[in-house]
């Protein structure tokens, strides 16, 4: 059996804090998921080897960084592409001479790949501008754009979007999506945000106390047992894909790849046609065994119950609407509705409880 194409092992002892950790994958793109302290960024700082007396096995991309019966490559050979939090930038300097600073590592490929980041970031008309004159998220574009220049066998993002607001993360996450879709590249991404996981992730490596708990695709591990918890308290929801379809009375009508048709007001012009990324909480959707009559919530859905599975201070119920989706009810409400595998029922969604993620 061929060795799968990335993995990480290491145990790293510290005062009040033992980073142990053994995980490999073959997704392009994972997800480090975990709260504060879980030991992500350490994490991260391993696979740049900026500890480099740790013993560790590092490989990326079929390639090995360190391995514990061999000398491990220093931080500056490992071809990274590097975005901290912060975005770090020369704040004297223009955009393009930000990005040009990681571009001699690429080589010949310098100016090719300089161009490519200005283009897939859409910062050519901001080339010539001070880093210092540019809106937070515009600098983390930067950011993002510079490491690419570098030429680097794969993309590390430690927390990209974190250090802005909701209207800001809106704005850069779809320029993140599309480096994860233009670029064939390994992407590790750190966040402590599931919808972020949600959308980015092809698989997720959950971190709670410097342990990996759980992996496997984000929205299935995410949902799980094991891991509700603590995704929970980090602001775990539903998170839908979709199209603008029609615009009237300042309303918006979006389909979802599955067909899923919602109503949700527009606060911002929406073109028809237009993609855009929604938040729903489990416990925004209201389930009905009976057709609701003459009702004010925009979103009467109806929908299949696939499983039920107690957790917790209630119920989630998983259930197909077009979409896969999970609600969250009181065990009363669950026992007195009859919910169970097969139930036909209808979802009720007010329309402002759907949230523009991007």
């Amino acid at each position: 059996m061929s060795e799968p194409a990335h993995r990480i092992a290491v145990r790293l002892a510290r005062a009040g804090f033992t980073l142990d950790v053994d995980v490999a994958w073959n997704e392009r793109v994972a997800v480090l998921f975990g709260p504060s302290g879980s030991g992500k960024s350490t994490l991260l700082e391993v696979v740049l080897g900026l500890h480099p007396r740790v013993h560790a096995t590092v490989r990326i991309g079929g390639r090995t960084l360190a391995d514990p019966h061999a000398t491990a490559l220093p931080a500056d050979r490992r071809d990274l592409g590097w975005v901290p939090q912060e975005s770090a930038l020369f704040p004297h300097l223009s955009v393009e001479a930000n990005i040009r600073f990681g571009s001699p590592r690429a080589g010949a490929a310098g100016a090719a790949r300089l161009a490519q980041a200005l283009a897939v970031l859409e910062l050519e008309p901001l080339r010539a501008r001070r880093t210092s004159e540019l809106s937070g998220g515009e600098r983390q574009r930067v950011a993002i754009a510079r490491a690419l220049a570098s030429g680097p066998r794969a993309l590390l993002l430690d927390e990209p979007l974190a250090s802005l607001d909701l209207p800001l993360r809106a704005r850069v996450l779809p320029y993140l999506l599309r480096v994860r879709d233009e670029l064939d590249l390994p992407i590790l991404y750190i966040t402590h945000d599931p919808d972020e996981a949600i959308l980015v992730g092809e698989l997720a490596i959950v971190l709670d106390g410097g342990r990996v708990v759980a992996t496997g695709p984000p929205r299935e591990v995410l949902w799980s047992r094991a891991v509700l918890p603590l995704s929970e308290a980090l602001g775990l929801e539903n998170v839908l894909e979709a199209r603008v379809r029609s615009v009237a009375d300042g309303a918006a009508r979006v389909e979802t790849p599955g067909g899923l048709v919602l109503s949700l007001p527009t606060p911002a012009a929406l073109a028809p046609g237009s993609a855009l990324r929604l938040g729903l909480r489990a416990q925004d959707i209201l389930i009905a065994v009976d057709p609701p009559g003459r009702i004010s919530a925009r979103n009467v859905i109806p929908a299949v119950v696939r499983s039920c599975e107690a957790v917790g201070d209630g119920v989630l119920v998983h259930v197909d609407a077009g979409e896969k989706l999970v609600a969250k009810v009181t065990a009363g409400a669950a026992r007195e509705l009859g919910l169970a595998a097969g139930t036909n029922v209808h979802l009720v969604i007010k329309a402002q409880a759907l949230r523009r993620l991007a």
